[in-house]
């Protein structure tokens, strides 16, 4: 007998209407109420409409609520530089198919909960069409403000937790290798990286460079440009050693929760731009998308220390040994290489984590060489910044 149920607050698509009375059904309710909310993405989600459904009812003898978190594609998005589809497909199967070996090598080798790469739980109506997980945010979990600077302590618990995910790569090559070879080696970065990629970068990177004093402006925009142009190059690099990588790792994708202030656990969510390719990229990206210079210049050779210690550690739970898959010199290389990574990001994304809320750009129908929005007056500072530091370390 198929459950009852009653809708409240806001009426669901028809995609995601079967999944739920699905997960009802597996949940083992007998009638239940469905309470659905709308979410904002606060300027941080460009392809999802975002929900949050709360299940209470009757199971068996007793009474239970389950919390659920949904991102809906968009339909009929129209994204010229790479598939909307795609992107989904790829972050469903980190969900249902990723994260289920990694719980599997985790448990083969005995790490105890608090020292495991964790993520959400995923139910299995989780599809490329809705990301279905549970509700971090009612467990407590919470998102920093996508504008401040990240706290010190936050940073070093991602920092900790993007090594370990990095090191499950080399875990899943050894412990699974045709796994590896059919699932891992095959995923390629989702950029198209064309003609309409290029005005894109164009378009943004003008409107950043704009915001420079003049003085600096005039000395650097043409370098600027040329950084910019060979972000592809970077992104498509099959010369160094390479891992899955999260390709947005940035503070409105990593959940944190609190105890009396202290950060006690983080959770990486958005796998969208998942990919196999440089894993310092991943670093170089979160440092620059959530710090100012001042922090920078504190904490930035810590944290960068810090990632190499905590893949160093992690694999020695495996009982693997960084120094023949990683080597501290080969990771020093390719940090001091790639470190202007950090400045192309920050010449055609850093707007759009800047931009105000009412004013965020509507990226699956508007022209991407032609995007204009308003930014948060935060930006100027923080991109004057990024600059300085650049010409300071000799790479502009």
């Amino acid at each position: 007998m198929a459950a009852k149920q009653q809708i409240h607050d806001y009426q669901l698509p028809k995609n995601l209407v079967d999944s739920i009375e699905s997960i009802a059904k597996n949940q083992g309710f007998r009638n239940y109420e469905k309470c659905v909310k709308k979410l904002s993405t606060d300027g941080g989600s460009y392809m999802g409409i975002l929900y949050e459904i709360d299940l209470k009812g009757k199971v068996g003898d007793g009474n239970k609520e389950i919390n659920i978190f949904v991102k809906n594609i968009v339909q009929n998005a129209n994204i010229s530089i790479y598939s909307v589809p795609g992107v989904f497909e790829t972050e469903a199967w980190v969900y249902k198919d990723l994260s289920t070996i990694f719980k599997l090598l985790q448990d083969e080798a005995n790490i105890p909960y608090n020292e495991r790469f964790k993520m959400p739980y995923s139910f299995q109506e989780c599809n490329p069409k809705s990301i279905i997980l549970e509700h971090l945010g009612k467990k407590g979990f919470k998102l920093y403000n996508r504008m401040e600077v990240v706290p010190l302590q936050y940073a070093e618990r991602c920092t900790e937790e993007l090594a370990k995910f990095h090191a499950l790569s080399f875990v899943i090559q050894e412990k699974r290798p045709e796994y590896f070879k059919n699932h891992v080696l095959t995923k390629k970065e989702p950029y198209n990286f064309g003609e309409e990629w290029y005005a894109f970068v164009e378009n943004i990177a003008t409107y950043s460079i704009n915001c420079l004093a003049p003085e600096v402006k005039e000395k650097v925009k043409k370098k600027l440009l040329q950084k910019a142009a060979n972000y592809p190059k970077y992104m498509t690099d099959t010369s160094t050693v390479r891992t899955l990588c999260h390709g947005d790792y940035k503070l409105n994708n990593i959940m944190a929760k609190e105890v009396n202030g202290e950060v006690v656990e983080v959770v990486t969510i958005d796998y969208q731009i998942l990919h196999y390719g440089c894993p310092v990229l991943d670093f170089i990206y979160f440092i620059f998308h959530g710090t100012d210079q001042e922090f920078r210049r504190e904490h930035m050779i810590n944290l960068k220390n810090l990632y190499f210690r905590s893949m160093k550690a992690f694999l020695e739970k495996f009982e693997m040994d960084i120094d023949k898959l990683y080597s501290i010199t080969d990771f020093e290389k390719d940090f001091r290489e790639k470190l202007d990574f950090g400045l192309m990001v920050n010449i055609f994304y850093a707007p759009f984590l800047f931009a105000l809320e009412e004013e965020a750009p509507d990226v699956t129908t508007e022209d991407l060489s032609s995007l204009k929005f308003k930014v948060d007056d935060k930006f100027t500072e923080r991109f004057r910044g990024v600059v300085d530091d650049f010409i300071q370390w000799g790479y502009i």
